[in-house]
């Protein structure tokens, strides 16, 4: 098995093809650059490199050992960076997304909270459709940790995902056309609607999500008249309730964000608030999201958002 400095000493000859300026960039001598190439040919069992006074080139040997080499050293170097930056936040970037349906003192209640423990590092944060997580599944997530609506305090054992403790609730609403025969009521309970036969909206969401989204039968056993639609985001669900007779099931917070002539924000009574979470995937960064959502669930509690929804 290779060595390191040889795997070093290798990849810095084959891209200087100059022993002299190779041992300079390693901080060795050349005598000791020239010893390492010579344990890899050993190891290779060939010649890589071609020699003469004035130059030197690899060979197709050479060249087919630094095309796998190279490849797996800077996956290397990646891994290492990533542990680095995990295990010391000093210095560092914290990417985090925000579902554009939060209340909006979270997001910069959360992020003012993590970087005053935390000064050594940023925050940079997005807004982003709650949606969009269920897209990320098994790929590579363009934030280190998402806060959004999570029901479930966990997701399927074959999901790579970590969820935080809750961090807020926010009481039920349901969204209803202006000219809906509900819009004017003060409250509207969620077995009225299912007594009624009113369609609900049921958007682009997984079983496990959407159960505790819009049940598909209320506490008291009635047949929610759920209709599929293809609506990833608020503003398609806005359009939807607006045009038609359809209704959503959301929460009070949702007209905070986005405003639309055409529809109505009514309280529902019958189901519990929907929690807010942090959520991150397994990988080299969870540590860093882990420590955000510690810091947010102590922020949380600073500022008694849970109490404020009881």
């Amino acid at each position: 098995m290779l060595e390191i400095r040889e795997i070093e000493a290798f990849l810095s000859v084959a891209e200087e093809l100059h022993f002299g300026r190779a041992a300079e960039r390693l901080h060795l001598s050349t005598s000791r650059v020239s010893h390492l190439i010579r344990a890899v040919e050993r190891r290779a069992g060939t010649q890589l490199f071609v020699r003469s006074s004035r130059s030197v080139t690899l060979n197709p040997h050479g060249a087919q050992l630094y095309a796998g080499l190279r490849a797996a050293y800077i996956q290397i170097e990646r891994a290492l960076d990533d542990v680095r930056r995990a295990g010391a936040l000093g210095g560092g970037v914290l990417r985090v997304g925000f579902s554009t349906t939060l209340p909006e003192k979270l997001r910069p209640g959360l992020i003012s909270a993590f970087e005053r423990r935390h000064p050594e590092c940023r925050v940079v944060a997005s807004g982003l459709p709650t949606t969009d997580l269920f897209r990320w599944l098994g790929k590579e997530w363009p934030v280190d940790v998402f806060v959004t609506w999570m029901p479930p305090a966990s997701a399927p054992v074959e999901l790579p995902l970590h969820i935080s403790p809750v961090l807020h609730r926010v009481p039920r609403a349901v969204l209803l056309g202006s000219g809906h025969p509900l819009a004017a009521h003060d409250a509207v309970d969620i077995e009225q609607l299912a007594e009624g036969g009113h369609p609900v909206i049921y958007p682009e969401l997984p079983a496990w999500f959407g159960k505790h989204w819009a049940p598909a039968t209320t506490p008291g056993g009635r047949t929610v008249r759920l209709r599929r639609l293809p609506a990833a985001y608020v503003e398609d669900v806005l359009r939807l309730v607006a045009e038609g007779e359809s209704v959503h099931l959301t929460f009070a917070s949702l007209l905070e964000a986005y405003g639309r002539p055409g529809v109505a924000l009514v309280p529902l009574t019958g189901l519990p608030p929907v929690p807010v979470r942090a959520v991150w995937a397994a990988g080299p960064r969870e540590h860093l999201a882990a420590v955000f959502a510690e810091c947010a669930a102590a922020c949380a509690g600073d500022d008694g958002w849970l109490r404020e929804a009881a």
